[in-house]
């Protein structure tokens, strides 16, 4: 069973009040502003034309319209946080099964930047962008205030777990678990991290040697609030191994930092990165990075996809959200290193979150449940988190 638990389980500390903090709230200032887009090719007439492949046995008969309008849409544009690494075999496999949506744009952006892009746009007379994706738990609670989700219901809902539409319209594609990276030419082998917990007493062995070599990630930051609050919430003594580490660390805004800084030796671990990043910059490494689950506890935080009301090529979006959520797509999402909780999907690119839940134990997997986090929350949650780094 998956813990539930997701509450502040802080009090503020009256005597560093910070600024407020509007970037979980969804500011642009984080992340790339300008969609980098990456393009696959274009649709040619042979494409238009394909013959579409059998829908599977338990999709309504109504799904073949959608399949037909999507022909003259043609194209996907996609609001996303999502690296192109991850990205490219999800999109070769779902173009290899509609051809004729091959023009499929998606950004790169920071995940506040990706909800400010879209609001920003649809304030000022309308946006391009078909979907949203991203892993910023509090700006998914901020969004569905909005109203703003497309009203679709996908045929693999019943196949999926409960939780799998998380908000009205917000569909879960991913499961990744949060990690710790490592640089394993800094470290000896006897101080590999496998958690957390044995984090921490690697640096209160060498208070001198440690202070300040560890990266985390700022919870000022909607995916690093995230992570920080799903880790003190959920695991046993959360906030006592974080009184204990955060002393010694250094806190960023971007998992590209994090990771950069463990390559160069400027940190000797980063924790409380997503093994979407980690675990593919680690398997890249040539041997100089390694990662960990935390054994005392491993916080999962979802990645979610959702059709906006104005998509001007909703239909497209509605194969392309069936598609992520059906056997085939989430087998995709794992050839991407992203992780699948789909039962029963065949790969063996990277640990289902059924893998993950047998090698720690399911009681020591927890799933970041997207909520509205209130402002004042958040800044009481960032004001004990600052109180104890020191």
């Amino acid at each position: 069973m998956f813990s539930t638990r997701f509450g502040p389980g802080a009090a503020p500390a009256p005597d560093r009040r910070p600024s407020r903090r509007s970037v979980l709230r969804g500011a642009a200032a984080l992340g790339a502003l300008t969609a980098a887009g990456s393009t696959l090719g274009g649709c040619t007439t042979t494409d238009a034309n394909a013959a579409a492949q059998p829908n599977p046995a338990y999709y309504p008969p109504a799904y073949d319209k959608i399949v037909e309008a999507s022909r003259r849409e043609k194209r996907l544009l996609i609001y996303s946080n999502t690296s192109q690494t991850a990205w490219q075999p999800i999109f070769d496999a779902f173009t290899g099964r509609y051809p004729w949506l091959a023009d499929i744009r998606a950004t790169n952006l920071g995940s506040s930047a990706v909800y400010e892009r879209y609001y920003s746009e649809a304030a000022t007379g309308g946006s391009p962008a078909d979907l949203l994706v991203s892993n910023g738990g509090p700006l998914w609670g901020d969004y569905a205030e909005r109203k703003i989700a497309a009203d679709y219901s996908s045929p693999e809902k019943d196949h999926l777990p409960d939780w799998a539409e998380v908000m009205p319209g917000v569909w879960i594609f991913s499961t990744d678990p949060v990690v710790v990276l490592y640089n394993r030419k800094t470290l000896d082998e006897s101080r590999y991290p496998t958690g957390l917990v044995s984090l921490a007493e690697t640096a209160e062995s060498k208070p001198s040697r440690f202070r300040g070599k560890i990266g985390v990630y700022d919870p000022t930051n909607a995916y690093g609030y995230s992570t920080n609050q799903g880790y003190t919430s959920t695991v046993t003594d959360g906030w006592e191994t974080f009184g204990r580490l955060l002393p010694f660390a250094r806190a960023d805004h971007s998992s590209g930092t994090l990771v950069e800084k463990v390559v160069s030796g400027e940190y000797d671990a980063s924790f409380n990165l997503s093994g979407g990043v980690a675990v593919p910059a680690a398997e890249g490494s040539g041997g100089l990075l390694g990662w960990s689950y935390c054994a005392e506890g491993t916080v999962v935080v979802p990645r979610a996809a959702s059709i906006v009301r104005t998509a001007p090529h909703a239909n497209a979006a509605r194969l392309f959200v069936d598609f992520l959520l059906s056997a085939e797509g989430q087998a995709a999402v794992a050839k991407g290193g992203l992780t699948p909780y789909r039962e029963g999907v065949k790969q063996d690119d990277t640990d289902s979150l059924q893998d993950i839940q047998r090698k720690l134990g399911a009681d020591r997997v927890h799933l970041y449940r997207y909520t509205e986090v209130p402002e004042e929350t958040q800044d009481a949650y960032v004001e004990r988190w600052e109180k104890a780094m020191g």
